[in-house]
């Protein structure tokens, strides 16, 4: 029978030694505890400070940018409408009103996307007399807005003013119509009503996190709201600088323990003069500060733990007897019988309360040991039939166990993987790849990938962690590793995606593929600015090839025409059969139209030349469309239209053509 302490206590004078340990550790820990703390939370709040700036400071500009593309884009079609009104406006006073309003309204129509642009758009002649309403003329002449636009002659974005129609507030947007010869004759106006949807509108309802709002803030001496979330704040003055929307801004006595600041950004429109500010309120910005001091308890601990450590030295002469349990402990890594080596009868305190225990569980161990080496045994014997890479390892990434495939694939044995890391056994390039994933997994999160490599063959491999909990349920303890070899699927899965996105007879891509490439090369050009180009091209004369020599040699036709069209291209360009005798060419970063000229020029000379198929001699032509984008809000089915009228425009011209447009991205690049 084992020895069995009996549960009997010596009287101890002095308190135990949990007891002398913690009132030392609690005395030093109060002290340096509340150092810590106020430190760490004054840091914080500095750190937090600089960091929210930053972050709202960089929203702030991309408002910004993004205000003054939408109002530079509507200056822009108000600068293309200016030059359409000046006949009209030259003559008004000789044509009756209806006809003059027609006239005008038929411009705007046609050059004025409404509402997108503008709530509405107005012509007002040299007088201010506004031309382009019913009923009783409305004079304008006496705005401010009309008699900047004449003493300029610039476009001119009025400050918040009241209709004199429907008594709305709302910003103006004036570019002057001037003759040939430089004579002012009227003004194009476009209304963004505040009290509608536009783009102006959208910042008032924008928020910054939950509570955080934007205020717009008019230019010049005598500024006003031109937008505020609160509707009664419109038109009211401002501050020309240093604005904060009617905040109080001002830093409470101990700010990094109880902040009040609200964090504040402001940054100027470079089409307007106009301010955007931003303000995050104290209570939602510093929100992770005041969690930090809900910390307390745990910097507590750490300083507490600290504290420990200095006792160390103070109470070793208490620990010898647990010193001697330490050097049998770790002995017992590698000789489950070191236990014996311990005294049979320990002392009647705490360390004499551990020994006795530590000997009942390492006897426990032992016996446990054992069963679990049979069940061990048991689990490689299946494991080791398995084709898949089994292995587990523990929380500090080594191995515990491992089937025999791990062994094979990595020419290691049992005795080289086992403890050694995964970094060790993968390598510094496989570990890389696999060590985000690892410790996804390691965080308590299931994680599924593949990864391709070319060692010692090329082939795919599907990896699946799975975390294993401990008893808790709170802590990782470790992962298990399945690897299976998927290089077959992935081939096959990859043919058929192949198949899924090319032409069979021509082997170009086809009209999905193209689809997806025209959207992303979009997408690429708005976010880069860069010209790119859409060629939409039909054969000529294909259908009396087909008729004469048959579908064969149509068929022939076609692979040939796609060769050529191919030659003709940079390698970087996109060659599509979208159907038929329909061929489109996508063509990024140009630089210029002439590069797109260039390019439709060489499908024109290499599809000229005969066409020869086993005595056959085919004459066809091709007529092209290009369509010109940089980055305008526009949809892939609008490119492809604006094209296609191109390409129907070159057979009009009389075919073996091609057409380019639109003239005012020809125009900005000089062609």
């Amino acid at each position: 029978m084992p020895h069995r302490l009996r549960d009997t206590h010596m009287p101890r004078l002095l308190p135990s030694l949990k007891v002398r340990i913690a009132l030392i550790t609690t005395v030093l820990a109060a002290i340096l505890g509340g150092g810590i703390v106020i430190g760490s939370l004054y840091f914080a709040h500095l750190d937090l400070e600089d960091a929210l700036q930053n972050q709202q400071d960089s929203i702030v500009k991309l408002s910004v940018d993004q205000l003054d593309t939408a109002m530079d884009d509507r200056i822009e079609l108000l600068s293309h409408l200016a030059p359409q009104l000046r006949d009209t406006l030259a003559s008004a006073h000789e044509q009756p009103h209806d006809a003059v309003r027609a006239a005008l309204q038929q411009a705007i129509d046609r050059t004025i996307p409404m509402p997108e642009a503008f709530n509405a758009v107005m012509v007002v002649d040299a007088a201010g007399t506004v031309l382009t309403m019913d009923g009783k003329p409305v004079e304008v002449g006496d705005r401010a807005y009309f008699l900047e636009a004449i003493r300029t002659r610039n476009v001119v974005v009025a400050a918040p003013i009241r209709s004199r129609v429907g008594g709305y507030v709302g910003v103006l947007v004036a570019v002057p119509v001037l003759s040939s010869s430089g004579e002012f004759l009227g003004v194009a106006g476009g209304w963004l009503n505040l009290a509608n949807s536009n783009f102006l509108v959208e910042i008032a309802n924008n928020r910054l996190g939950t509570t955080g709002f934007y205020c717009l803030v008019s230019a010049g001496s005598e500024p006003v709201y031109v937008q505020h979330p609160d509707p009664t704040m419109a038109r009211k003055p401002a501050h020309a600088v240093g604005e904060t929307c009617g905040v109080d801004d001002h830093s409470a006595p101990l700010e990094f323990l109880t902040p009040t600041r609200p964090v504040i950004a402001r940054r100027l429109m470079a089409s307007t003069g106009w301010e955007l500010v931003a303000v995050m309120p104290a209570q939602e910005a510093y929100a992770p500060l005041r969690q930090m001091q809900r910390r307390f308890l745990m910097m507590s601990a750490i300083a507490l733990s600290v504290v420990a450590l200095l006792i160390w030295l103070a109470v070793r002469q208490l620990l010898t007897p647990l010193s001697r349990l330490h050097q049998v402990v770790q002995a017992s890594a590698n000789d489950l019988d070191a236990f014996q080596r311990l005294p049979k009868r320990p002392h009647r305190d705490e360390i004499g309360d551990v020994t006795g225990a530590f000997i009942r569980l390492m006897r426990d161990m032992r016996q446990r040991g054992l069963q679990l080496a049979r069940s061990e045994r048991r689990l490689r014997a299946v494991t080791d039939t398995l084709p898949a890479l089994l292995a587990f390892i523990d929380s500090d990434e080594r191995y515990v166990f491992n089937n025999i495939a791990y062994e094979r694939v990595f020419g290691m044995s049992l005795d080289e993987i086992q403890g050694k890391t995964v970094r060790e056994v993968l390598g510094e390039e496989r570990y890389a790849r696999a060590q985000p994933f690892l410790q996804r997994a390691l965080r308590g999160e299931e994680v599924s990938f593949e990864a391709e490599y070319h060692f010692p063959h090329h082939h795919w491999m599907e990896m699946n962690y799975r975390p294993e909990w401990g008893e808790d349920g709170r802590q990782v303890v470790g992962v298990h590793i399945h690897v299976e070899d998927i290089t077959r699927r992935k081939v096959e899965n990859l043919r058929l995606s192949h198949i899924s996105r090319t032409d069979h007879l021509t082997q170009l891509q086809n009209r999905n593929a193209f689809e997806s490439q025209l959207r992303d090369a979009m997408t690429l050009s708005r976010a880069e600015q860069q010209l790119m180009a859409l060629l939409y091209l039909d054969m000529d004369r294909f259908k009396a090839v087909n008729d004469i020599h048959g579908h064969a040699t149509g068929d022939l036709l076609l692979q040939a025409f796609a060769l050529r069209l191919r030659r003709c291209v940079r390698e970087s360009d996109h060659v599509a059969r979208i159907g038929g005798d329909e061929f489109a060419v996508i063509l990024e970063d140009i630089g210029t139209p002439a590069t797109a000229q260039r390019i439709a020029s060489a499908i024109l000379e290499s599809v000229g030349r005969h066409f020869y198929f086993d005595g056959i001699l085919a004459d066809v032509d091709v007529s092209i469309g290009v369509a010109l984008y940089k980055g305008t809000p526009i949809s892939e089915e609008t490119l492809m239209r604006q094209a296609d009228v191109l390409l129907y425009r070159a057979k009009a011209l009389g075919r073996g053509r091609y057409e380019i447009g639109p003239a005012e991205l020809l125009a900005d690049a000089g062609a």
